[in-house]
């Protein structure tokens, strides 16, 4: 009995180590499909929330900027500000020598009080005239032109006031002052330099309200509107996120090769691959509710991700 006992205990200590391998090697496939299925689940998962959450990195910060131009020409007296600098709605930017708008109205005051002499002259004469139209003493005929000549100068003295009125104009547009708080940029002039109407000197920007223009893939619009939720992060400041909502998504880009639009009519969005057929990006832009003023600047990165279905 004792000596049988002994071939079977060898025998199942031979084959126990084969199924110990076995039963790993299941083991390893189990935990290998598992992994693939996870990843594989995982995968569609991130692809559905990127699909109904669209992001990109191809953003920039915006703002307003208006070029600051005078009303009146001349030569710059004085430059109250300097370039980048912080500016008050109302602050006098810089002043234009004002002497000769002085002098056309002193002229033109000086013009008024001529026609007013001359009104009193011609209402004198009038009056003079008109009892001794019925004693015959003079003709209607010599009425009639001082009547005329009097009401001729009354119009030229309305005229008069309005040139007073327009001089006065002129010369408060020697200062020029800001149109709203920001930043000047671009000031590359200095006092003495000779402005002309119309032409800007430098920009001031409006540091008011920040906003993001996003290009989108035209795939990705369909799943935004305007006053949708909105997450902007800054490339400077990647761990502060910002909230914001879309103001509007653009209805033309210009198409490539196209030149029968004016120029600057409609945006230019650049595709990524000029040789391989890519889909086509709208620009999006995103009103920041919470910008912080010392990180938001004119042209910074930033990466936008749409975060939810319009607002109600």
């Amino acid at each position: 009995m004792h000596q049988a006992a002994t071939p079977l205990s060898e025998h199942s200590l031979a084959t126990s180590p084969k199924i110990d391998t076995d039963r790993r090697r299941f083991a390893r496939k189990i935990v290998s499909l598992i992994v693939v299925i996870g990843a594989v689940l995982i995968t569609l998962y991130v692809w559905g929330i990127i699909e109904r959450h669209p992001r990109t990195d191809d953003a920039t910060v915006r703002a307003n900027v208006v070029g600051i131009a005078p009303r009146v020409s001349g030569q710059i007296l004085q430059i109250n500000v300097q370039d980048n600098q912080e500016v008050k709605k109302g602050d006098v930017l810089f002043e234009i020598d004002p002497e000769d708008y002085k002098l056309a109205l002193e002229k033109g005051k000086a013009d008024l009080a001529a026609l007013d002499r001359q009104i009193e002259q011609a209402h004198s004469t009038l009056q003079r005239l008109e009892p001794l139209l019925s004693r015959s003493f003079t003709t209607a005929e010599n009425v009639d032109e001082a009547r005329t000549k009097e009401t001729t100068l009354r119009a030229q003295r309305e005229g008069a006031v309005a040139t007073i009125n327009l001089e006065e104009l002129h010369l408060s547009y020697c200062k020029v002052i800001a149109p709203f708080s920001g930043r000047v940029i671009d000031l590359n002039i200095s006092a003495g330099a000779h402005v002309t109407t119309g032409v800007p000197v430098f920009s001031l920007l409006d540091t008011s309200k920040w906003y993001v223009m996003a290009n989108f893939r035209e795939a990705e619009i369909r799943h935004m509107a305007p006053g949708s939720e909105a997450i902007v992060y800054l490339s400077s400041a990647p761990n502060q996120r910002f909230r914001g909502k879309v103001q509007g998504i653009g209805w033309a880009v210009k198409p490539e090769g196209e030149t029968d639009l004016p120029f600057g009519a409609v945006p230019i969005v650049k595709r990524e691959l000029n040789w391989v057929r890519v889909a086509q990006r709208f620009p999006v832009r995103i009103e920041v509710e919470n910008p912080d003023p010392d990180l938001f600047r004119m042209g910074a990165s930033a990466v936008a991700i749409i975060k939810g279905p319009r607002r109600k």
